[in-house]
């Protein structure tokens, strides 16, 4: 057998064992990533304005991880009355310790429209938080392994 050979089958096998250790840390990110708990906590009024009728919000949502992995959060989506879409929602990477407890704040701005079809008694509907969120963690401490999922995977508690 060549050396070149040799050399090619050992890049293989390099390959080969790399990506197992990736998929075996990305299914332990994934599994970290299920157990999070959002939670609803709190809101602020930043700033109302009467004219034109407008209001700032902050949301808080409370994470909690209880898996043993340290995580990095970050959610790029919306938040919708019914089919209405009311604000986007983007909160930057905030890290989340392992069996540890954070907190994501999202600013919110509501217009006239926004309000009077929220006020408006033929709109019915239910808050709901569409998007994404990209969790990164650390497989082993070492390996940084991203997940990407649909908001709506998670459990919201109100």
């Amino acid at each position: 057998m060549s050396s070149s050979n040799k050399l090619l089958i050992g890049l293989v096998v390099v390959g080969v064992l790399f990506g197992g250790f990736y998929y075996a840390g990305q299914e332990q990110v994934k599994q970290a990533v299920y157990q999070l708990e959002l939670e609803y906590s709190d809101f602020r009024i930043d700033q109302i304005t009467l004219f034109p009728p407008s209001l700032d919000l902050t949301l808080t949502y409370g994470v909690i991880n209880p898996s043993d992995i340290d995580l990095e959060v970050s959610l790029d989506g919306a938040i919708y009355y019914g089919e209405t879409r009311i604000s986007p929602l983007i909160v930057n990477e905030k890290s989340i310790l392992s069996n540890g407890v954070g907190t994501l704040e999202a600013q919110l701005n509501l217009n006239g429209t926004l309000l009077q079809a929220i006020g408006d008694p033929e709109n019915s509907g239910e808050y709901t938080l569409r998007g994404t969120m990209k969790v990164t963690g650390r497989y082993m401490g070492v390996l940084p392994v991203s997940v990407v999922l649909d908001v709506s995977e998670l459990a919201v508690k109100e």
